[in-house]
């Protein structure tokens, strides 16, 4: 996995897909895998969506799940603070770039943030079966756009013991520059909340989709 395969952009070119028609499995399934070799697996409950057209048309597999409890969030919007109970979660994994991106929500599917998990991109290890390796960063960002980086700790740790292939550092920080553009630029364009301009057949917010 150390060398991907770059389109004229620089993304990974993308190692799985949707199905191809009448070979989708009943169910799909797919594993987080760790540095340190820990992991867990869960059956999605969704499946791929597609958004744009033509040769820029892209595909993400979609989850959503509910919370055993609801959390109570401080969220920060253009009208100020305020706590919200986050409920549940949708989930997409990109075949084509080094993040997951998850949207918490509430019980009324108001956003409560997003959340970008850094990570290999996803592979197809059988029909149905999908995997990705958490490279530890992580990113928050609030409704009015503002960042908050996670766990650079983690990802710096994992550095110092060689678990990280010099490929994998440099996309990790470049990519987690770039959304945090992204979402500014997104704030200018659009308005006050990232959740001004979604794509209605994926979901997908603006922002992640200009990275």
């Amino acid at each position: 996995m150390s060398h991907l395969d770059r389109d004229a952009a620089g993304n990974p070119v993308p190692a799985c897909g949707p199905p191809t028609p009448g070979t989708r499995p009943a169910r799909l399934y797919y594993r987080k895998e760790k540095l340190r070799g820990a992991c867990w697996e869960y059956q999605i409950e969704g499946g791929w969506r597609s958004t744009g057209d033509g040769p820029g048309q892209r595909h993400v597999l979609h989850h959503r799940f509910s919370f055993y409890r609801p959390r109570t969030v401080e969220v920060h919007t253009h009208e100020g603070t305020h706590l919200l109970e986050r409920t549940a979660a949708h989930q997409w994994f990109f075949p084509d770039r080094w993040f997951s991106l998850l949207r918490f929500v509430t019980v009324d599917d108001r956003t409560v943030g997003y959340y970008v998990n850094f990570s290999l991109p996803l592979r197809e290890l059988r029909l149905g079966y999908y995997r990705d390796l958490d490279l530890e960063l992580d990113l928050w960002l609030h409704p009015d756009g503002t960042a908050m980086e996670l766990d650079r700790d983690e990802f710096e740790e994992e550095i110092a013991n060689q678990r990280m292939e010099p490929i994998w550092i440099e996309a990790v920080n470049a990519t987690c520059a770039t959304v945090i553009e992204a979402a500014g630029r997104t704030i200018t364009a659009h308005g006050p909340d990232l959740d001004l301009a979604r794509d209605p057949s994926s979901g997908l917010p603006a922002f992640i989709l200009s990275v």
